[in-house]
């Protein structure tokens, strides 16, 4: 009699848990503090999914995990359902069917009727990740045979693949406004440039972002930062929940890529009844990279250390999927996961772990991954833009986008029908240390620099890894990229928009609004064959001993045929000597040679009309009692051409300028 008690009390114990953890399951708030709250009660979780995995696929019937096929690994929440064939495989309540898939015809392509709903998009961008190291992209099967990101490997496998997605730049700073807005950082942001130095430009409100965009479609939205550059940036344009706590300090050397994915758990599941978007940003693989012993045993140098950061990183974000894909509201949501920028690892003299001051591939080259549920997985080729992200978010989203203009274009036809564009031509930019300029197909790469005129030319299918510059050989495809990249600049970098062109409000010193008045007139010169009048120069007496600024004011003509370097040339002459050939002239001091504001707005760029105000910065000795001669210098990369401006008077002399 007592042991049928006992056995009863504990078939009633049994059903009070079974119900307990039911109804706990059901409160997927509650499950996910505890998980990422306890270490312990995250084993117990564990321990219960375990017993009750009768068919070890990781999915339990329990805790609200709904495996529908709990005798079947290939019947569970999160499997790629095959389409059409009588089978839920992903317990989504339907087969899905690819029937209404094929592409119509048309300039536009939609989004096919069956990927027409409220989707929620998780924006997920992991930084300093360069495409060929991860797994997928190839570092597996290269010399060093590294597993980086084996869950981002299993995503990649399930998702769109965009196997040659470029950066918009190669630095965060200019990278992440880019991604939200789709418009390049340089050209084409309203910033906030008072910020304290060592921060980033602020984001300013007349600029439309990304969950300004979904909220146009009544989503609810959220961001989760990791860095410090989060607490005061502007990204919360638009974010119903903006969470940077796990940033808030500044840490070099932090940790935080577990914190992240704890932190998206508890977002996604306090949130399961909205229609949500939420961005979420891993950190972990920035420098100063950590090793990670606990996870893989590369550990020494600093490559060692980065492709460990990236195996970390990696773990954690497979925990998220893992977890994700147990929530109910997992085939519901759409995953596109991207980085910021690649990292150079010693490649082009740019030391290991430093990104941000060249444009070669290992800085640009990132992934992209975009995964709908049920949608046929497929690796696209040809170059795509993280810029693409917004007016692909938008569309999937069905967002009017009709008042907005955008750097990228959507990607509905390569995510949902395959259509790959190898023709494409893309482009990145960089202002540190010099302004560069890049246009990027799959085929080539053109890379400008803006200070020197120097451009380089390397065919990416023969040589990716952009060692034989074939720009001096002049090949067919130079002029096809040099003219793309033209035209790119001529709309985006030389776009006269104070308010949101950086480039050109930086133009504001070299580019007047109105005729100038120069102290010195010099009526009547010309450098270029014409092409560029000379007005004058001042001020009439700068300050000697010291760095000193001298103005030459200029009137463009028409375009010079090329950039043309300028250099201001002072010399002193002696009172004492008759005027004429044998004058005496002192030694001279000579400004640096340069293009136009360090190229951004070189003569080849000037518009006739324009006049441009040319600052020399010399420092010029003190030559109290003599003249200054003027000279103007004008290289063409293979002459000069020297015009004496004319004559100021010594220090404190009461004797007028001459012409």
């Amino acid at each position: 009699r007592s042991r049928r008690r006992a056995l009863a009390h504990a078939r009633g114990g049994r059903g009070i848990v079974v119900m307990t953890l039911l109804r706990w399951g059901a409160d997927l708030e509650t499950k996910y503090v505890a998980i990422t709250a306890s270490p312990a009660l995250d084993k117990l979780i564990g321990f219960v999914r375990f017993t009750n995995d009768l068919d070890r696929d990781g999915f339990g019937s329990l805790l609200g995990e709904g495996d529908c096929g709990p005798l079947s690994k290939r019947i569970h929440p999160g499997a790629q359902d095959i389409p059409s064939d009588g089978i839920d495989q992903n317990c989504d309540g339907r087969d899905f069917s690819l029937a209404d898939l094929e592409a119509p015809t048309g300039p536009h392509i939609p989004v096919p009727d069956a990927f027409k709903r409220d989707w929620n998009i998780l924006f997920i961008t992991i930084d300093t990740v360069r495409h060929d190291r991860t797994t997928f992209g190839g570092y597996l099967d290269s010399p060093a045979k590294r597993d980086t990101t084996p869950r981002l490997a299993e995503l990649a496998a399930r998702s769109t693949n965009f196997a040659f997605a470029i950066a918009p730049s190669a630095g965060t700073m200019a990278s992440i406004p880019a991604m939200l807005t789709s418009k390049f950082f340089h050209s084409g942001l309203a910033l906030d440039e008072k910020k304290p130095a060592g921060s980033p430009p602020g984001i300013l409100p007349e600029n439309t972002t990304l969950p300004e965009i979904v909220k146009r479609r009544g989503y609810y939205t959220g961001v989760i930062g990791s860095h410090e550059w989060w607490n005061d940036w502007g990204l919360d344009q638009g974010v119903d929940d903006y969470d940077n706590s796990i940033g808030k300090n500044p840490d070099a050397f932090r940790v935080v890529a577990d914190k992240v994915t704890d932190h998206i758990l508890a977002w996604v599941s306090r949130n399961q009844s909205r229609k949500w978007f939420l961005w979420a940003h891993y950190i972990d693989p920035h420098g100063r990279y950590v090793a990670h012993p606990d996870v893989v045993p590369w550990d020494g140098t600093e490559p060692d250390r980065y492709d460990a950061e990236l195996r970390w990183t990696d773990q954690q974000v497979g925990r998220l999927l893992d977890e994700l894909a147990r929530l109910p509201s997992n085939d519901n949501t759409i995953i596109i996961i991207t980085s910021d920028h690649g990292e150079s690892m010693g490649e082009h003299n740019v030391p290991t772990g430093t990104h941000g001051i060249a444009l070669y591939q290992e800085l640009l080259h990132v992934p992209l991954l975009v995964y709908v549920p049920n949608n046929k997985p497929r690796v696209v080729q040809g170059a795509v833009s993280a810029l693409d992200i917004v007016p692909t978010v938008a569309e999937l989203v069905g967002a009017d986008t009709t008042d907005l203009s955008f750097e990228g274009r959507s990607l509905v036809p390569q995510v949902f029908y395959g259509k790959e564009d190898p023709d494409r031509i893309v482009f990145a930019e960089t202002n540190a240390p010099g302004k560069q300029r890049a246009a990027i197909s799959q085929s080539y790469k053109l890379i400008y620099y803006l200070s020197s005129n120097l451009v380089e030319l390397f065919d990416l299918k023969a040589d990716p890894h952009e060692k034989t510059n074939l720009a001096p050989q002049a090949p067919p495809a130079l002029p096809v990229m040099r003219r793309a990249l033209d035209v790119w600049m001529e709309r985006v970098l030389y776009a006269k928009d104070p308010k949101f062109n950086q480039a050109y409000r930086q133009l504001s010193d070299v580019l007047l609004t109105a005729t100038p008045s120069p102290e010195l007139p010099t009526a009547g010169k010309t450098l270029a064959g014409g092409a560029i009048e000379v007005l004058g120069i001042g001020p009439l007496q700068p300050p000697l001993g010291k760095k000193s600024d001298l103005h030459v004011y200029l009137r463009a003509v028409r375009p010079t045929p090329g950039p043309l370097k300028l250099q201001l040339v002072v010399f002193a002459l002696d009172p004492t000597a008759p005027p004429g050939p044998n004058e005496v002239r002192e030694p001279s001091v000579r400004s640096a040679l340069r293009a136009t504001a360090d190229g951004a707005y070189a003569s080849d760029r000037w518009k006739p009309g324009d006049y441009i105000r040319e600052r020399f910065t010399l420092n010029l000795p003190n030559w109290a009692d003599r003249a200054l001669g003027v000279a103007l210098v004008a290289h063409d990369g293979k002459s000069a051409e020297t015009l004496v401006l004319g004559t100021l008077p010594a220090q404190g002399s009461a004797g007028s300028a001459t012409p």
